[in-house]
């Protein structure tokens, strides 16, 4: 059987027709879209963006409704809308990725993070705007979250990590704190937020190694950190710091392991209490504990003899250079306080009524000359 090519026309025509944007095809959107752009020439930015988001709706085009959302967040962001515009790029960035730019769109979103973590908050109300304290609530945490989770190794992300953990530390979160200053030290090794990140995490773990770290995990860490940390940046301000907190961490390890003794003296186990008091004196001889191992060791062991040769203990406390006030040029001869209100600033004795002693040498090289 035959097929004319007049039978074979319509039916490409119409899938022809089906391949191309529909944007004509939608009215609604288009007026709503050549609306916003009027309102955004007159700078009416709150206006202009909530007419692109009503192109948004009425678009029945993937393109097109990228086209408004990537207005809409431009007209919030000169309107100062910090939050609307994050929803807007974080509606591109979840439902449309091919659409978009998509690193361009992450940085922003990093940017909007660093404006909130400076204090940048939104109008709770535009019509208030005016009003100091009808502000929104602080989005630093959230944005941030967001922007790691699309691109954890964007060159904004270290800083990132950082902040994010230093708000959960404020806010009282330590264990989500730590992973984030974990992922700061594993994944940017050259990024100079790093080195700030090992000295928030040995902080960190030097507070949990204080109080209740029953088996010693933290106080474990915590070394592990500090001697990481000192072969990096072994010149750095803070090396000293560090030092005296591996000195503050054998201390914790001595101390758990004689009360561990003591615990075990208790409950008439005598040999593990010496093993550990042995430990103290064998692997942290200069600690704080040594004194009270040793004298509680010898309570348990009449045959043990006391330690020939002790280290010296080093100070836990970290020294400062000692820097004296400036000097004050020349004195006071009348205070702007007791001047009656003639003078505002002191008045020095510059020396003008001091004769000035001419060595007689000089006199004659002026006879001379003469």
């Amino acid at each position: 059987m035959r097929v004319s090519n007049s039978g074979l026309f319509w039916p490409a025509m119409v899938l022809t027709a089906m391949a191309l944007p529909l944007w004509a095809g939608v009215p609604e959107a288009n007026e709503a879209f050549r609306a916003g752009i009027a309102a955004s020439r007159e700078k009416n930015y709150i206006e202009a963006a909530d007419r692109f988001m009503a192109a948004k709706l009425y678009a029945d085009d993937s393109r097109m409704k990228v086209k408004a959302l990537q207005e809409a967040a431009a007209a919030y962001r000169a309107a100062g809308m910090r939050e609307k515009e994050f929803a807007c790029l974080e509606t591109m960035l979840n439902a449309y990725p091919g659409y978009i730019d998509f690193s361009p769109t992450v940085d922003r979103e990093y940017q909007i993070g660093d404006d909130f973590f400076r204090g940048h908050r939104d109008p709770a109300y535009w019509s208030l705007r005016w009003v100091p304290w009808l502000t929104g609530s602080d989005l630093t945490l959230i944005v941030y979250r967001a922007a790691l989770k699309h691109a954890p190794f964007s060159p904004y992300a270290p800083q990132a990590q950082l902040r994010v953990a230093r708000l959960l530390l404020e806010d009282g979160k330590t264990q989500d704190a730590i992973k984030h200053l974990r992922d700061l030290i594993h994944n940017y090794r050259d990024s100079d937020s790093r080195k700030y990140g090992y000295l928030e995490l040995i902080n960190v773990l030097m507070q949990l190694a204080r109080y209740g770290d029953g088996d010693g995990a933290y106080n474990r860490e915590a070394n592990t950190v500090m001697t990481e940390f000192l072969k990096k940046y072994p010149r750095a301000p803070e090396a000293e710091w560090v030092r005296k907190r591996i000195l503050e961490a054998k201390d914790i390890s001595a101390e758990r392991l004689y009360n561990l003794a003591r615990f075990y003296r208790r409950r008439g186990r005598t040999k593990t209490a010496e093993r550990y008091l042995n430990q103290v004196l064998r692997d942290y001889p200069d600690t704080l504990s040594v004194d009270r191992s040793e004298a509680l060791l010898s309570r348990l062991d009449t045959k043990y003899e006391p330690m020939k040769f002790r280290p010296e203990q080093e100070s836990r406390y970290q020294s400062f250079t000692e820097t004296s006030l400036p000097s004050e040029g020349e004195p006071i001869m009348i205070a702007p306080e007791n001047s009656g209100g003639k003078w505002l600033l002191p008045i020095r004795d510059l020396g003008l009524d001091t004769p000035v002693k001419v060595k007689p040498a000089t006199i004659q090289k002026d006879e001379e000359s003469k």
